[in-house]
Formats: structure tokens, C-alpha cells, sequence
């Protein structure tokens, strides 16, 4: 997004008539001021980023255009280059209603150095439990720490890497009659897991770490591994954004009982349905989710500013398949894995790997990671925590009217 913002002169210069105002935000401020304006029908943008949570339900609310016919007739543009699971997940009964930018699984980064010095040897494919193993070795705070997993609470934040945690170890958040499982075996030894890695070998300031803090550590050398989006790689694997490139190493998403447990999601340019400038908008998202618009960032800011995983060509180009020989493979291959519609090992009535598909998340997350928080901060024990989220799921459910 960031390199987006050095590029507007680029946009403009070659669509004269149309001025470029962007709003870059962190992501729990981008998803609060989003939402209020989109619900509020405020109109304050024309385009909003927003992920694979939002675009269905927003789109049933009747609050975004849909983008897919005007993409679709665009020759130029190349519709079927996108990715097939990012497409999917940005659609709304079979209509693409958000453009993607950038597209992304999950998986463990770490540094070779760092393992090395200990003796251990990372897995292609890890289980949660040789991560575990391999963070309490390499952990001698209190300038080294083994992991980092988030703690900042969000559901776009902590309970991202978390759910992922939860579904991998057979646990749900809900069971078919929408009655709450985090209280269940299975989700409880995940969500006791996350906490003690964190408590034990994690982070300082777990309850602060949110992306952006996990990736600064990361980039420090202040932790041997991160479990987090593979968007990360774009900036990890890069010498110029990180002094210690040569040294990184990237992982599938650690497993348990279930296989490929790699989230999925995309930030995609969505359009306001009352949006009062829609043909300088699709011009817009034309530029900015092209594949001209890759090769521009890979010529003009190097391939680690690429926005990767929407489109399947970026992975052919020259430039890029050599930037990023390290990760691209583990990459692209987790984001055609990953399968929303199948996200645990149990059935469930939802959709979405790292998150629940229902309005009510947000408030749920939040208050859910909270209580986490406070897990991980001492404040509470985990069975306190756990139990509070799983009354408060039940509440949830019962008040949306989910539960019969």
C-alpha cells in the first residue's frame, strides 16, 4: 500500500482529469473506519480495501458495486490471470464484487542462522509441535525470543494466526446446530497452546503485537521464527527492507491433525455502491490490479514491493521468479490449497478459514481476543479465558438468531 502511495503520480500523469487521494491506515483502524463509512452510507470514498470477511456479506447488504462484468470486458485487463481462489473468495453469488490487490495464505518464517546456532533443523512441512520445540531452543531472552504469534486483539489480528491454530488441532468455533466449541478438547488445546508459546517462548509485549510488530521483530533478528501471512516474504526475502535476506527461510503453515491449515485472504479494491465518481474509480482499480501495475512496481520500487499472490502471471516473470525463488512455491501453492468452505476437520455452518463469515465477528473477535489478551498478560488463566469466549459465542449466536 505503501508503495501504491510513491506511485500516484504514475496513475495520474497517464489518466489526466483524475486526482488520486489516498488514506493509508493500520488495519484495525482501516476496518473501523471502513465499515462506519460503507454502513453509514457516508460515501466518504470511492474505494475501500477490504478482504474476503467483508465482500460477501457486504455485497448481500447491497453496499458494493459489483466489478467483475466491467473487469471482465476490459480485454486488457485479463480476468482469468487472477487466482482462482482469491476470485472466488471475493464473490457474492457467483459475481466478483472487489478487485484483488494482494492475495495471501499463511506460513512460518524463521532464520537459518538462528535455528542453526541451536542445532535445529526446520521442517518443510512442521507440525505445531516441532515449532514448539524448536522456539523454546532457540528462546534466551531478553534480546532473542523464540516466536512470534500475534496478541493484539483484533479478529484481523491475534485471531487470524489462532483460528488457524484452532482448526489445524480439530477444533471449531461452532458445530452444525451453531452451538459454541471453543470450550470443546480440541479448540481448548489449541487456544492453551497459542497462549503458553506465547507466554513461555513469545514475544515481549505480546498483548501490543499485532503484523507490523511481529514483522519489525522479525527484521531485528529479535525472533527466530513468526507465523504469519506470506505476504510477509515480499519485504523478508528482500536485502534492501531486510539486512538479514540471506538468512531467512520460509515454511508451510504448521499443522496438527488437519492438513493445509493456511489461512486465505486478499485485500482488494472494492467500490462503494454510492460512489459518486464510479468510471474514475474503475479506471483506478484497473491501474492498480493489473499486470502492468506489477511490472511497474517491479521495475520502478524491486520485486519485494510486488503486490503478489491475485495474480498467476507474477509468478512467470522473469524478474519476479528469481526475486523470489526462496518462497514463491510454498506461497502460491497454500493459496490454492486453502479452502474456506472446508476450513476444519468437523462440519461446520460457516464459511472462512481465519475468521466466522457472520456480521457479528467483529464485536465476537473482539471481545473474544480480549479475553485472550488478558490470558496472555497474566491477568486471567486460559480456562477463565476460554470459558467467557465460549459464553459469549453462545450469546452470540443466540441473540443473531443462529441458534434454533
Amino acid at each position: 500500500m505503501k508503495t501504491l502511495e510513491t506511485l500516484k503520480g504514475d496513475f495520474e500523469s497517464s489518466h489526466p482529469g483524475i486526482t488520486l487521494n489516498l488514506l493509508v491506515l493500520p488495519e484495525n483502524q482501516v476496518r473501523d473506519k471502513v465499515t462506519t463509512d460503507i454502513a453509514t452510507n457516508a460515501a466518504q470514498f470511492d474505494l475501500v480495501t477490504i478482504g474476503m470477511y467483508e465482500v460477501p456479506l457486504w455485497a448481500k447488504n447491497g453496499w458494493l458495486e459489483e466489478v467483475g462484468t466491467t473487469l471482465q470486458a476490459d480485454a486488457n485487463y485479463d480476468f482469468n490471470d487472477v487466482i482462482p481462489s482469491i476470485r472466488k473468495g471475493l464473490e457474492y453469488n457467483g459475481k466478483l464484487y472487489a478487485a484483488p490487490f494482494y492475495g495471501e495464505s499463511s506460513a512460518l518464517f524463521y532464520r537459518k542462522d538462528i535455528l542453526q546456532k541451536a542445532n535445529v533443523t526446520m521442517a518443510d512441512k512442521p507440525t505445531w509441535d516441532q515449532v514448539a520445540a524448536a522456539a523454546k531452543a532457540v528462546h534466551n531472552p531478553p534480546n532473542q525470543f523464540g516466536i512470534c504469534l500475534r496478541g493484539l486483539p483484533g479478529w484481523g489480528e491475534q485471531l487470524a494466526p489462532l483460528d488457524t491454530v484452532i482448526n489445524t488441532y480439530g477444533g471449531r468455533w461452532f458445530d452444525e446446530t451453531w452451538t459454541a466449541q471453543l470450550g470443546s478438547p480440541e479448540s481448548s488445546s489449541a487456544i492453551k497452546f497459542y497462549i503458553d508459546t506465547v507466554k513461555n517462548t513469545g514475544e515481549p509485549g505480546s498483548t501490543q503485537a499485532g503484523f507490523t510488530e511481529c514483522e519489525t521483530l522479525m527484521v531485528q533478528g529479535k525472533v527466530g521464527m513468526w507465523y504469519d501471512a506470506t505476504s510477509a516474504a515480499d519485504l523478508l526475502f528482500d536485502p534492501k527492507q531486510n539486512p538479514s535476506a540471506s538468512n531467512m527461510a520460509m515454511a508451510y503453515a504448521p499443522t496438527k491433525e488437519k492438513a493445509d491449515s493456511g489461512w486465505l485472504w486478499a485485500w482488494a479494491f472494492a467500490m462503494e455502491a454510492n460512489s459518486k465518481n464510479k468510471p474514475a474509480a474503475y479506471e483506478f482499480v484497473k491501474w492498480a490490479t493489473s499486470k502492468d501495475f506489477v511490472n511497474l512496481v517491479g521495475q520502478k520500487s524491486g520485486w519485494g514491493a510486488v503486490p503478489s499472490g491475485a495474480r498467476k502471471s507474477t509468478y512467470d516473470l522473469a524478474g519476479y521468479k528469481e526475486y523470489a525463488k526462496n518462497f514463491a512455491a510454498v506461497t502460491l501453492d497454500s493459496i490454492q490449497k486453502a479452502d474456506p468452505s472446508k476450513p476444519t476437520l468437523k462440519p461446520v455452518p460457516y464459511t472462512g478459514v481465519q475468521f466466522v463469515q457472520i456480521p457479528e465477528v467483529q464485536d465476537l473477535g473482539t471481545s473474544v481476543s480480549q479475553d485472550f489478551a488478558a490470558a496472555f498478560a497474566g491477568q486471567q488463566s486460559a480456562d477463565d479465558a476460554i470459558k467467557k469466549a465460549n459464553d459469549y459465542a453462545n450469546q452470540v449466536a443466540k441473540q443473531g438468531g443462529y441458534q434454533k
